[in-house]
């Protein structure tokens, strides 16, 4: 187990998560991502917390989820488009049913949402924006 296999695992999970039209591991600016909806998988940081001597670390991998959903429609709410795919995003990261947790096909302890999800709902320009944090623990790394 490595973290580009866990993070490949996550970022596979979540892209059949919901039928985007872009998706990748670099974020790109949402002006320059025409075919939308659009997912980002971005690795923001690994936390090592302290551990007493004899016990296996605990690592927690931090990682972005960006999302864009878009409309021309000055009719449409851009916030409605978002709000299922941000469905979608929390659907996939729910455990297996039998399982307590989700475990990326069982690379990882667990891998969940954690923190506020901020949301940008496109009122002004019909662009929304999503930026979900998903957390990861992993017994060792190495």
């Amino acid at each position: 187990m490595t973290r580009e296999s866990i993070i490949t695992a996550l970022f596979n999970l979540l892209v059949a998560s919901h039928a985007y039209k872009t998706t990748g591991r670099r974020l790109i600016l949402w002006t320059l991502v025409p075919e939308q909806p659009a997912l980002f998988l971005r690795h923001t940081g690994d936390v090592f917390p302290e551990h007493p001597t004899g016990l296996l670390p605990r690592t927690r991998i931090e990682c972005e989820a960006w999302i864009y959903a878009k409309t021309a429609d000055p009719d449409a709410i851009p916030e409605q488009q978002m709000n299922v795919v941000l469905d979608a995003i929390e659907r996939a990261l729910k455990p297996p049913p039998a399982y307590e947790n989700q475990t990326l096909g069982g690379l990882v302890t667990h891998c969940w949402i954690e923190g506020r999800v901020e949301i940008h709902p496109g009122d002004l320009d019909g662009q929304s924006i999503a930026v979900v944090p998903i957390k990861i623990l992993v017994p060792n790394i190495l």
